[in-house]
């Protein structure tokens, strides 16, 4: 789905805009000049749609060169390894992230606990997939007009990271499951989701310049999307979390 020039939601699931598996994250493609920027992979469960709208966005899949993960719950890292085979991806995460999706570690994405929650069907299986550079922050790196910044963003997860993409015309933050539409945040019970973390996180936020919020799930924000970081900020200001997506 193009949303405007050189950027593209190319998968989207049950708690998003229904584009492809209902398990699926918000997956966004951003363009690097001649090469194409994908962040997240969504849960693997059905590899081919990606291929089916990327045709109907007119996007040739060997433009795209690149993979960033926020963090390793199945719904934004299960679809890696497949699409890094497939796609002949460079693949990118934070330290904590790669190490528990190289190794496909369940229990520490906390996918078993999902599964006896009734969130994934008892028969899905995790991929363990490459990740050719670990990034740091405060390191950018720049990929043709474009640079990416990993930002620790821990709470919803302990390994969470965001990606601030500044191109010629936006600075975007690829927020993960760290901050939703309206001051949003996403918490849940697993062994390291942290609500302190969480507020932490919001006051990292707070304080970085982006004009554009690409989460992992419901709506995107395409302009003043600093104040969805400020609707959190309210709620931490007054020793309160903000409120959750997950009800």
């Amino acid at each position: 789905m193009k949303i405007e020039d050189g950027l593209h939601l190319v998968l989207s699931g049950g708690a998003g805009f229904d584009l492809s598996d209902a398990f699926d994250c918000n997956v966004f493609m951003i363009a690097a000049g001649d090469q194409w920027l994908l962040f997240d992979s969504g849960a693997g469960r059905n590899p081919e749609r990606l291929s089916e709208i990327l045709a109907e966005d007119g996007i040739d899949p060997a433009a795209i060169r690149h993979l960033f993960v926020t963090h390793g719950h199945a719904d934004h890292s299960g679809g890696a390894a497949d699409l890094r085979e497939r796609l002949r991806l460079t693949t990118y995460a934070g330290a904590a992230t790669a190490k528990m999706v190289e190794a496909g570690d369940e229990v520490a994405i906390s996918l078993d606990r999902a599964r006896q929650a009734g969130v994934y069907p008892a028969d899905y299986r995790y991929r363990a997939c490459a990740i050719d550079t670990v990034v740091e922050p405060g390191r950018p790196l720049a990929v043709g007009p474009v640079t990416i910044e990993l930002i620790e963003t821990p709470g919803h997860s302990f390994d969470h990271a965001s990606y601030l993409v500044t191109t010629p015309t936006r600075r975007i933050l690829v927020g993960g499951d760290a901050l939703f539409w309206g001051g949003k945040v996403a918490i849940q019970d697993i062994y390291d989701c942290n609500i302190g973390a969480v507020c932490a996180t919001v006051r990292t936020l707070a304080a970085v310049d982006f004009d554009t919020l690409l989460p992992g799930h419901l709506n995107f924000s395409l302009r003043d999307a600093r104040r969805h970081a400020d609707a959190a900020m309210d709620y931490v200001a007054r020793l309160a979390c903000p409120p959750s997506i997950i009800v």
